[in-house]
């Protein structure tokens, strides 16, 4: 599942046509990998939207009693979003909860995402638990030159093709990929975006959408699904580790992905 927010957060990332906010950053021989956002999504059977306002957070003692709201938030039976001020967003749809957190000058054992969530099953227990989406947005910044980013894309990644050379204006691309482990799938999709910078200046970015999905309803008894939410909510960090070790191999290989060429 995804972080559904892609409405709610729409500003805090953007295409190509779009901007980026700074994140975190993750050294790697080559380059950086700076992680954006981390996303952790709860599917349920069914909860009330309305129920998600900063009150029950602080009164339930999921969030801190002195953190501060930022903006106006929402709430209906469609969904309900909380925003916080430093960077936390809670958001509530008729079947997910997710808890999104920018993770800009953060390290990764400060990030306070999975505690919320775990309190909040703590919280309500009763609710019919079916799985966790574990996302993470990150980017490698290629600097104020943006044909370096579809460089990496196009030269580095799709091999050379007809196809390229369509249309009336540079052809964009979107790649999506699916990893399967032992236990668990990563889907990684690669895009080009700009990124936004002090002094009003841009960077050109390759950006990588991660996201690991566990499905908990089919797996294992309804009594153990609380138990096992909040097993892998604790390991998240599994999940990011396998997520850099992937993104670090496309700046340490010269493979292309095979794409069809256009006789």
């Amino acid at each position: 599942m995804g972080d559904g927010n892609d409405g709610e957060n729409s500003s805090n990332y953007r295409s190509t046509l779009g901007i980026l906010s700074l994140g975190l950053t993750i050294e790697t021989p080559m380059k950086k990998i700076n992680l954006q956002e981390l996303a952790l999504v709860i599917a349920v059977k069914e909860i009330d939207p309305t129920l998600i306002t900063p009150e029950f957070l602080k009164y339930s003692q999921i969030v801190p009693a002195d953190w501060e709201v930022s903006g106006q938030p929402i709430r209906n039976f469609q969904g309900s979003q909380v925003n916080f001020q430093n960077g936390v967003s809670v958001i509530a749809q008729p079947q997910r909860i997710s808890f999104a957190e920018l993770a800009a000058d953060k390290a990764p054992d400060s990030l306070v995402s999975a505690q919320l969530v775990i309190k909040l099953v703590d919280v309500l227990p009763s609710i019919d638990y079916i799985g966790v989406g574990i996302n993470m947005r990150g980017y490698i910044d290629f600097g104020s030159d943006t044909r370096q980013a579809r460089d990496f894309i196009f030269q580095n990644l799709l091999a050379p093709g007809a196809w390229k050379q369509l249309g009336n204006a540079p052809v964009q691309a979107s790649i999506n990929l699916g990893y399967t482990f032992d236990d668990r799938r990563l889907n990684l999709a690669i895009n080009e975006a700009t990124l936004q910078i002090p002094d009003n200046q841009t960077s050109a970015i390759a950006l990588f959408n991660g996201n690991f999905d566990y499905d908990v309803a089919s797996t294992i008894a309804p009594a153990a699904h609380t138990q096992r939410i909040k097993e892998i909510i604790t390991n998240w960090h599994r999940d990011f580790e396998l997520y850099q070790e992937v993104v670090a191999q496309f700046m340490l290989t010269d493979s292309v992905i095979s794409f069809p060429s256009l006789v």
